[in-house]
């Protein structure tokens, strides 16, 4: 697979009681991603004290680990979204709320001799860099902007008739952002691994060459900068190193006072 070496860095946010992101590093299979739990807007917790956002990263990152290769990301990826949901059910979680599911985002990748294979869902990101040194995001951010698409959706349903709140009932934060879970995987919405069959619709995915390719970076949202483009992120991350990086994006939020997320990356350098 030409793999020459494999850096990755986990940080969990100050404000968490635990890390809602989760690595994926199976390197026998080529298999290697990052998994980002989206933090529960409601109170449960398992006999062991997980939420549900830490539970969906890791039911994931178990099924991608225990992989031997040439099973099919997409294959895999619908088999964890399908054990997702049986876990919600068996926990007697109201599947039919878009906020009380466990969800989470995917970026993996599988690299082989010729191609490299990848999957992903939300705004966990998969980026290249070529043998140029030119940096490239190879997958689309679902997740931003939906704030905006959701009033825009509001609007039109109020336009045809719908009684919804007003707008300034979504100013509060805790409603916004419960109408936002319900847009998970719908048109419109954002993508992520739910337990919704519909995941598989949205399932960004393909294969990319693996001539002329350098480096590859999969990192959770938590590593993007506020003043940075994912390029220029890579960029920063290639003169500086994962460690460092995340040592001035935290000093940069702190100083900033905003907020800061689970940081998690991988990073892979090809021969």
């Amino acid at each position: 697979m030409n793999v020459t070496s494999v850096e990755h860095i986990q940080k969990k946010s100050p404000v968490k009681k635990e890390c809602e992101d989760a690595l994926v590093l199976n390197e026998q299979a080529g298999i290697y991603g990052v998994l980002d739990g989206a933090t529960p807007l409601v109170c449960f917790e398992d006999e062991a004290g997980h939420n549900g956002a830490y539970l969906a990263a890791q039911i994931f990152k178990t099924k991608m680990e225990r992989l031997k290769g040439g099973e099919g990301l997409r294959q895999v990826v619908a088999e964890a979204n399908l054990h997702l949901k049986e876990e919600m059910e068996r926990h007697a979680v109201q599947t039919d709320l878009g906020e009380e599911r466990w969800s989470t985002c995917v970026s993996v990748v599988e690299i082989k001799d010729d191609h490299i294979h990848y999957v992903q869902l939300g705004d966990s990101m998969f980026l290249i860099e070529d043998e140029a040194g030119n940096f490239t995001v190879v997958t689309t951010d679902s997740v931003k902007g939906i704030s905006e698409r959701a009033k825009q959706k509001r609007a039109e349903r109020r336009e045809g008739g719908e009684e919804i709140p007003p707008e300034s009932y979504y100013d509060i934060r805790i409603n916004k952002l419960r109408y936002n879970r319900r847009l998970a995987n719908v048109e419109g919405g954002y993508t992520v691994a739910n337990g919704m069959p519909e995941v598989m619709d949205y399932l960004d995915q393909g294969v990319i060459d693996r001539k002329g390719i350098r480096s590859l970076l999969l990192i959770s949202d938590g590593f993007f900068h506020p003043e940075l483009t994912l390029e220029e992120t890579y960029h920063r991350i290639r003169e500086v190193g994962l460690e460092t990086y995340v040592h001035e994006l935290t000093d940069h939020l702190n100083k900033h006072s905003l907020h800061i997320d689970d940081r998690t990356a991988v990073w892979i350098k090809l021969k």
